[in-house]
């Protein structure tokens, strides 16, 4: 890991509830400046956890001041009911209490397994604990500290130069499974070392999303519980002007860190063993361009047909052809990093099944589209499916 940038009043605390994970650490408590802003997304899932639902209502009346994002690991506390709601109010004010903050300014994320009940008094235990080891270099062990299925922290810091100012940009995330969220990951933390507009983060979060952990799925389920953050620090040495070049610049380069998050994330995927990237042209609008990139990124016979090494494009063409956006196929061609397999919807004269098989050996496929009837683009990352991802899935809740 290359170096890690402090972010100015953003501090980090974990430790453990000792529950799913034994010793594991499994909470963190993220306290933020005073003059620090939030973009906070959250999923579209019409089945929302306990937090997510405590989470948009702080959010909704929170109030300038210190605020603090907490974070357990294990228990979805989703399905729970009033009671899951109750236990997350909870361990929110005891916290504010703790912090000598508002309530309101509590913001609270849970991911792990759905329908159990949380154990609440354990996990307050370990967020206590956690207040004690607050800390503005804790960013490893907060990555690691959310993770559940993952085998590895996504941890990604940058310092950006913009005009004369240099901002570092830090972040982190989870997820391997139950992704394919329309706008963001199981759960996603990114800061900034600076002062932004409230409409300008939540301009730069949504565009940040687009082209990256909306365009990611790795078996098309979305979680109840999927969370995308995008914190401004408040550090006045770095004043970003809205509709500035400097505010332009700093956003190409937030969108760059979510992409990068969203690779890590494809890479670590449950059971994978390759990261996959469906490109799509020549379609006749976005929409099309959209259903057909995850029609292809989320058929199980493409996805196994890339673990086991094999070419067979015919899967490929057979879930073009099922999309509700395709008519016909007859001017659809494909290509596996970069092998011709179809050209016009049939064989393409120039395939070599000796070359295809050896460039569908690599860790990172790439799987272009072109479908002869527009001029709209569109990409999807995704992963492989392996016995692995079996073995995870059906044993989740041992």
């Amino acid at each position: 890991m290359s170096k890690i940038y402090n972010i100015d009043g953003v501090k980090l605390g974990f430790a453990s509830s000792n529950t799913r994970y034994g010793k594991r650490n499994d909470s963190v408590v993220i306290t933020l400046g005073e003059k620090s802003n939030i973009s906070c997304k959250f999923t579209s899932n019409s089945f929302k956890a306990a937090p997510i639902k405590v989470a948009q209502t702080n959010l909704k009346s929170s109030l300038r001041g210190e605020k603090a994002l907490v974070i357990n690991a294990g228990n979805a506390n989703a399905a729970t009911g009033l009671k899951g709601i109750s236990n997350v109010k909870k361990y929110c004010k005891e916290i504010s209490s703790l912090l000598k903050i508002d309530e309101r300014n509590v913001i609270p994320f849970s991911t792990g397994v759905i329908g159990e009940p949380l154990p609440t008094e354990k996990y307050l235990s370990a967020f206590k604990k956690a207040i004690n080891t607050l800390n503005a270099k804790n960013w490893k062990p907060a990555a690691l500290s959310i993770l559940t299925t993952d085998t590895k922290p996504k941890l990604i810091s940058k310092e950006i130069k913009v005009g004369r100012k240099k901002i570092s940009v830090t972040g982190f995330a989870k997820g391997s499974g139950m992704i394919r969220p329309d706008f963001a990951t199981l759960l996603s933390f990114v800061f900034i070392d600076g002062i932004i507009n409230s409409n300008s983060l939540e301009r730069m979060h949504s565009n940040a999303l687009a082209g990256s952990f909306e365009a990611l799925t790795i078996d098309g389920d979305t979680s109840p519980n999927d969370s995308s953050v995008l914190v401004s620090s408040g550090n006045e040495k770095n004043l970003i002007k809205r509709n500035s070049a400097e505010e332009r610049k700093l956003e190409n380069a937030i969108t760059d860190i979510f992409e990068e998050l969203a690779c890590l994330l494809a890479k670590d995927a449950e059971g994978a063993t390759k990261k996959i990237t469906i490109k799509v042209f020549q379609a006749k609008n976005l929409k099309q361009a959209k259903s057909v990139a995850f029609t292809v990124a989320e058929s199980p016979l493409v996805k196994t047909a890339m673990f086991g090494n094999d070419a067979n494009w015919g899967r490929i063409l057979s879930a073009i052809g099922r999309d509700s956006q395709i008519n016909n196929i007859e001017k659809v061609s494909i290509s596996i990093n970069g092998q011709p397999m179809v050209k016009k919807g049939n064989l393409d004269p120039r395939h070599s099944e000796k070359l295809a098989a050896k460039a569908v050996k690599k860790k990172n496929i790439e799987i272009d589209i072109k479908l002869g009837q527009g001029k709209s683009n569109f990409k999807v990352l995704t992963s492989d499916f392996s016995e692995d991802y079996v073995l995870i899935n059906s044993d989740y809740r041992s």
